[in-house]
C-alpha cells in the first residue's frame, strides 16, 4: 500500500468531526511533507501527533522507525532520513536500541533537518554516546554522562535526543522513575525535591513540585524530560508527563483514554489549574481502529491518546500537551 495514502487516512480519521480546527490547526500539508521525509524502514513507522491543549491549535509530528525494520548494513535513502542519514546507518548496526525518532517542529515552519531521538531497550552509555556522534553532536556526550552520574537511583534514562535547529547544545533526556519511587513522590514532596535538585540547576518552585506530585499520584506511568546543558545539569525548562498505562501494581497495558475515567479526572484537574482548556474532552474521539483493505492487501489502522505532558519554564507550569500514537498493524 502507498504509505502517504495511509498517513493521510490516519490523519483524516483523527482530525475528523471538527477536530482538525480544534486540535491540529492548519498544518496538514506540512505534516504530509514531513512524513514523506521520515520513513526509511521496511515497515510503516509509528506516528506521534503532539498537540497543545491550550492556546492556538497546531501539531508537531514524530515518526519512529524500529531497529528490526532496518537490516544490518542497510543504507537508507537520505531523502527518507530527515537530514540524519548517518544516524540511520549507525542505527542499522546498533545493539540495545529500540527506535529512532524524527521529530518535526511543524508550527515553526520548514526545517532542513528534524530533531532526532534514540529510544533505548536498556541502558547502554556507549550506544548513547555513539548515537550522539552519528547525529552530529559528539560534544554532547560528556554532558550526557555527567547527567547520568547525577541521576537518582531507580531512574531509567529511556531516550536521549538532539535538536539541530535550536541554538546551543540542547540535549534532551527522558527519565522514568520506578513505580515505587513514583508513589513515594506522590506522598513525600521533600523526596521529590531532593531528587530533582540532584539534576536541576536552579530553584524548584512549589508550583513545579505540586504539579509533578499531581501527575505522580495518577495511576499511570510517570516520566520527566530534561534539557541538559554543557555541564550535565538540567535547567528549569522541563517536562513531566504520564503515559496512560498502568504501573507495576497493574498489568502494564495501555488504558483507553476516557473522559469519565482516571485520565479524564486528571485532565479536569489540569483544566481547573488553567493548564488546559476544554479541548481535551474530544481526545477520546480521536481513538480508532479501522481495517483498511486495498486489492489483496489489508492492515489495521489505529490511533489513541497515550500521554499528557506538562511544560515548565523557569520552574513554573505553562501549559499541557497531549500525544496521539498512531500506525498500522497487519
Amino acid at each position: 500500500m502507498d504509505w502517504i495514502m495511509i498517513y493521510r487516512l490516519i490523519y483524516a480519521l483523527a482530525a475528523a468531526g471538527g477536530r482538525e480546527k480544534l486540535l491540529f490547526g492548519p498544518l496538514a500539508r506540512r505534516g504530509v511533507e514531513a512524513f514523506a521525509r521520515s520513513a526509511p524502514g521496511s515497515r510503516f513507522p509509528e506516528l506521534w501527533f503532539e498537540l497543545p491543549l491550550a492556546g492556538d491549535p497546531w501539531f508537531d509530528l514524530h515518526v519512529l522507525t524500529a531497529r528490526e525494520d532496518l537490516a544490518p548494513g542497510s543504507n537508507p535513502a537520505p531523502e527518507k532520513c530527515g537530514g540524519h542519514a548517518a544516524a540511520f546507518r549507525w542505527f542499522a548496526e546498533a545493539d540495545n536500541v529500540r527506535q529512532l525518532a524524527l521529530s518535526w517542529d511543524l508550527n515553526s515552519g520548514e526545517s532542513p533537518a528534524a530533531a532526532i531521538q534514540l529510544l533505548l531497550s536498556q541502558r547502554d552509555d556507549s550506544a548513547s554516546c555513539a548515537f550522539l556522534a552519528a547525529a552530529g553532536k559528539p560534544e554532547a556526550a560528556p554532558a550526557y554522562r555527567a547527567f547520568l552520574s547525577r541521576m537518582p537511583e531507580d531512574w531509567y534514562a529511556c531516550y536521549l535526543g538532539v535538536f539541530p535547529a535550536r541554538p546551543g547544545l540542547h540535549l534532551r533526556v527522558e527519565c522514568i522513575p520506578s513505580f515505587a519511587l513514583q508513589r513515594a513522590y506522590a506522598e513525600d514532596p521533600s523526596l521529590l525535591a531532593r531528587h530533582l535538585a540532584q539534576v536541576i540547576c536552579g530553584q524548584l518552585p512549589e508550583s513545579l513540585l505540586s504539579s509533578c506530585r499531581l501527575l505522580a499520584a495518577a495511576p499511570f506511568q510517570f516520566e520527566f524530560q530534561f534539557d541538559v546543558n554543557e555541564n550535565g545539569f538540567a535547567g528549569s525548562t522541563l517536562g513531566a508527563s504520564v503515559r496512560f498505562a498502568l504501573g507495576d501494581e497493574g498489568d502494564g497495558r495501555m488504558q483507553p483514554f476516557r473522559t469519565d475515567g482516571a485520565a479524564g479526572e486528571l485532565m479536569a484537574r489540569l483544566e481547573n489549574q488553567g493548564l488546559s482548556d476544554g479541548r481535551w474532552r474530544c481526545l477520546e474521539e480521536t481513538a480508532f481502529a479501522r481495517r483498511l483493505t486495498f486489492r489483496e492487501e489489508s492492515c489495521l489502522m489505529y490511533c489513541a491518546p497515550v500521554f499528557v505532558k506538562l511544560r515548565f519554564r523557569g520552574g513554573e507550569p505553562t501549559d499541557a500537551k497531549t500525544y496521539l500514537m498512531a500506525g498500522i498493524q497487519s
